[in-house]
């Protein structure tokens, strides 16, 4: 038998400095694009900090609201009671009402309580808090643009890198299946990430956000770095930091393009359309490296500066066929290519990106003699690669133990 019970819930969505809800934008956009007949809660809350809901099944009845009120990603959530939050709180060490920031476009005010909240929403264990305060932070970092990422119609989504020894304290997957399914870790941050943009940014498909199609890497795409297979240095330490330290790289990633094969399979990805994007605003793109492929080219003697220099060197698109190409026949003269564009056409090839180090390489993967890599090519402007060292409070002793 069933007995009613209550729970003390914080809200996830955000106020602007002003104290407006985000909520009341965002009903008037869902009103406009017929979206009420889904969301039929939209901006119907206690305006409150806390609020209670009772009843047989509490955890069900939140879920139910919460879908209703547009809060969710579609996808079943974690209640965030009073209790979570605050324990999801104390891991991260920071008071509660520190503001970090306003996220675009709707400029909710982004707190350390409404990161934990959205946190918890997620699935996040405690231990994950130090790196989700790491990634909002660097969302709201101007040269993340986040702005343009919720609004553009492209299909652009935060790609979280973690790099250092919290990667296996949290058991955060590098090896088979990094990019998911089945790691709590990878799944719960980066879906936090998702969250704090929905919720406190109103990046709210079809309301807000125009992406056209969307990606699975907007649920989630969070991996890390492979200590153990990496046979060169560490993406942490290629950006200046020490060994020891833990490290989130924060990039913006179109899509997830799978790559069996070595540098020159590589290349040719990078040479497509996929790439067109980082030609017309530059940037940053992502490549992962199987284990095997990274262990055969030092064992021929090259360093990831040299992988990186191969890349960049054969990521070239034949001019006539770069000029052919969607993207510049619909902007041909109603946009100013980059010079190094124009260099790359006057050239007979427009390699993916400006230089070698716009390249990011990383190392992950299942260690067998198969060459599964990937291409993740960016959009937007300006050039993102933000790499923020985790702050890891006293007492951190990452994932819970069954």
């Amino acid at each position: 038998m069933s007995s009613d019970s209550s729970l003390w819930i914080l809200l996830p969505t955000g106020q602007r400095a002003s104290g407006e809800w985000i909520d009341d934008t965002l009903y008037s956009r869902a009103q406009e694009q017929g979206l009420l007949d889904r969301l039929t809660q939209v901006a119907a809350f206690p305006r409150q900090r806390v609020e209670i809901v009772r009843g047989a099944d509490a955890e069900a009845q939140v879920n139910e609201m919460f879908y209703r009120r547009g809060w969710t990603d579609g996808l079943p959530v974690v209640a965030p009671t009073m209790a979570r939050v605050d324990a999801m709180l104390r891991a991260g060490g920071q008071p509660r009402n520190t503001v970090l920031g306003e996220a675009e476009p709707l400029k909710g005010v982004v707190t350390v309580e409404k990161v934990a909240i959205n946190a918890v929403m997620a699935g996040c264990e405690d231990s994950h808090m130090p790196l989700v305060l790491a990634a909002a932070r660097a969302l709201l970092e101007p040269e993340f643009n986040l702005r343009g990422v919720q609004t553009t119609d492209e299909n652009v989504t935060p790609l979280l890198l973690l790099s250092g020894p919290a990667a296996a304290a949290l058991h955060m997957n590098s090896r088979f299946g990094a990019l998911g399914p089945g790691w709590r870790a990878n799944a719960a941050i980066g879906r936090a990430v998702r969250l704090i943009m929905h919720n406190l940014g109103g990046g709210w498909p079809a309301a807000v956000a125009f992406a056209g199609l969307g990606q699975p890497g907007r649920y989630s795409l969070c991996l890390a770095e492979d200590e153990e297979f990496n046979p060169w240095e560490s993406l942490r330490e290629e950006l200046g930091f020490a060994a020891e330290d833990s490290v989130l790289v924060v990039q913006r990633a179109e899509s997830v393009v799978n790559v069996t094969g070595g540098l020159d399979d590589l290349a040719s990805a990078m040479a497509s359309a996929t790439s067109a994007f980082s030609r017309l605003h530059g940037g940053k793109v992502a490549v992962i490296l199987a284990p095997f492929v990274a262990k055969l080219l030092a064992e021929q003697g090259q360093s990831k500066q040299d992988a990186k220099a191969y890349l960049h060197a054969h990521s070239r698109a034949p001019a006539a066929e770069f000029e052919k190409s969607w993207l510049h026949a619909r902007l041909a003269g109603k946009t100013r290519w980059p010079r190094w564009v124009k260099d790359g056409v006057k050239a007979g090839g427009v390699p993916a990106v400006e230089s070698p180090d716009d390249i990011t390489i990383i190392v992950a993967g299942g260690d067998i003699p198969i060459p599964q890599c990937a291409y993740m090519p960016t959009w937007g402007f300006p050039a993102c690669r933000i790499a923020r060292k985790i702050e890891l409070p006293d007492g951190w002793t990452g994932a819970m133990e069954s």
